[in-house]
């Protein structure tokens, strides 16, 4: 009885609750709202009943107790048990209230919604403890498929063969005929004939004999055209000559064209390719000391090319002082700091040095420029000895 009561003096009071203040409390949000200490007098309950959020107070003690009734809670005593007359009525005081906490401002609508969610989470709640608590945990279902057997290992004379002829199986047939080329492959990769890497004059040989015009070798026909050969060319030329490291302002369009220009330039510095066998006579006359003075004058002999040979020789003798020899060939500094972020070696700088100065020259790079500046760095006696290579 005190229950309805107090719903429709709640109700009374929202009804008659002054429209100005209601569009203040809409308007702020409920931010100057002010929680009033609730008093315990009779005497003053229509006053406090004016404060939304005493009356929001009391209707929600009410839907926490509507719902501890008509819950299923383990240790409830069994006396409160509700009838059938009794549940239906809580059920439609239920929805009074939450239409009076919709009316209630500020935000009333948002309040009844969060209230009515809030309580059926507690449901839940209720409900995992009348469970006994059970872990949200779920264990894995045992595996039903069954064990397969372990694989036996083969046994190492099953792929390796037994005896001293034994065949070691690789997986196919091509595999293994490779394997057991021989018996100790490592042996076999140690040995000299693996050596395949050829020298400069045993591969370009043919292509300096083809790019003499002498030889009338039409360019289809040349070596350095083949894409094939020019790639063994170039790695060649990377291990073995310092021309390929040397770096030039001429602009090739192509890999031929680069091969051809490398070739001409191993053309002067490697030694003409040996002539065909001579007969016993003519190693008889050769081994004259006589006949074996060159017929050339010296004049002709300061104006034929710097040879490799040649640069070899001065650049072993060079040393460190191949930078006092750079500026008297007119070296600029860049070329001379590019030659030493080459190599640390001071031969190799040396042999890079001659090396970009024959570049440079072009055809003049002769042995009495050579002579020449040597002499004025003050190598008079590897200027001598230039001249008796």
């Amino acid at each position: 009885m005190k229950l309805c009561l107090c719903l429709k003096a709640i109700s009374w009071t929202t009804c008659r609750f002054p429209k100005k203040k209601l569009e203040e409390l809409k308007t702020t949000g409920g931010e100057n709202v002010y929680f009033a200490k609730f008093l315990t007098s009779e005497k003053l309950m229509d006053l406090q009943l004016s404060d939304s959020n005493f009356r929001r107070h009391i209707l929600l003690q009410y839907l926490i107790l509507f719902q501890y009734m008509k819950g299923q809670v383990k240790f409830k005593s069994s006396s409160c048990v509700l009838t059938d007359e009794q549940s239906l009525w809580m059920e439609d005081t239920t929805k009074l209230i939450y239409q009076l906490l919709k009316e209630i401002p500020p935000d009333g609508d948002k309040f009844a919604s969060v209230v009515e969610h809030i309580l059926n989470t507690e449901e839940n709640w209720n409900t995992w403890k009348n469970e006994g608590c059970p872990s949200f945990v779920k264990e894995r279902p045992a595996e039903t498929k069954p064990i397969r057997p372990a694989r036996k290992r083969p046994a190492p004379e099953d792929f390796l063969g037994k005896g001293p002829d034994r065949k070691i199986f690789m997986g196919n047939d091509e595999l293994t005929r490779l394997w057991n080329l021989n018996l100790d492959n490592m042996e076999a990769c140690k040995s000299e004939r693996r050596e395949f890497m050829p020298s400069l004059e045993e591969f370009f040989e043919d292509a300096i004999e083809q790019a003499d015009p002498v030889n009338m070798v039409e360019d289809e026909y040349k070596a350095v055209n083949n894409s094939n050969y020019g790639w063994r060319a170039l790695r060649l030329l990377a291990r073995r000559s310092p021309h390929f490291f040397q770096p030039t302002n001429q602009q090739f369009k192509s890999l031929p064209e680069y091969l051809e220009n490398m070739v001409i330039k191993l053309a002067k510095e490697l030694p003409p390719p040996s002539e065909e066998i001579k007969t016993g006579e003519e190693d008889d006359d050769n081994d004259d000391p006589l006949l074996k003075e060159s017929n050339e004058s010296p004049e002709e002999q300061q104006q034929k090319p710097v040879t490799g040979q040649q640069l070899d020789a001065i650049a072993s003798k060079l040393g460190e002082e191949w930078k006092s020899l750079a500026h008297h060939l007119e070296m600029k500094e860049t070329d001379i700091h590019e030659i030493e972020s080459d190599s640390e070696d001071v031969k190799m700088r040396a042999k890079l040095l001659l090396v970009a100065w024959q570049d440079r020259e072009g055809s003049h790079a002769i042995v009495e420029n050579l002579v020449s500046a040597l002499n004025s760095a003050g190598f008079s006696d590897l200027a001598d000895s230039l001249s008796e290579l």
